[in-house]
């Protein structure tokens, strides 16, 4: 039911809206972030119950209408050995949906967040470098909240803290995973 939610938002707010932008492919973002990878493995994974529930806990977020139950794992590979991992999603804007890609190092914390595509009206700026640039080397240990050590973009707070909800989200997801 809540996966259903999240898809119909989803695509009533990219058909209710003209000014989406397409910047880049998850293809072309990877080898952006992970310049030295050979090759990338992806997987998507279902988060089951108890595993939303902790991470609602730890990541202080809702997998409720914002936040769909699945990722998609991109680790990337050098050598045949894992050199990061990025994880791609989507969140719900102000305006429609954010599909973004958030790559880790190997330890967790944040190497680049990358905006894929976004339907917003106000909320462009937050795709730009100059605002992403604040999510690199954050960690778990990290608030990585809004107005804490993170600044939002002016007239795009919606925008601003769902991403940043989306960025804690991944690296708690992260968190979980490696301790399983």
């Amino acid at each position: 039911m809540k996966k259903t939610l999240l898809i119909i938002i989803l695509t009533l707010g990219a058909a209710a809206t003209a000014s989406g932008a397409h910047l880049i492919t998850v293809e072309k973002a990877l080898p952006k972030i992970y310049r030295d990878a050979d090759r990338f493995e992806s997987e998507a994974l279902q988060f089951d119950t108890p595993q939303m529930e902790r991470l609602e806990e730890a990541a202080q977020i809702s997998f409720g209408a914002s936040h769909a139950p699945g990722i998609i794992r991109h680790t990337a590979i050098r050598n045949g050995t894992p050199v990061g991992v990025a994880f791609e999603d989507t969140v719900v804007g102000k305006w429609g949906p954010i599909h973004y890609v958030v790559g880790l190092d190997t330890s967790g914390n944040v190497e680049e967040v990358v905006i894929l595509d976004y339907y917003e009206i106000r909320g462009k700026p937050a795709a730009k470098r100059r605002f992403l640039k604040q999510y690199r080397g954050k960690g778990v240990s990290d608030p990585i909240r809004l107005r804490k050590d993170i600044d939002g973009v002016t007239g795009a707070t919606i925008t601003s803290r769902s991403l940043t909800d989306g960025v804690r989200k991944t690296v708690h997801i992260h968190s979980l995973i490696s301790s399983e």
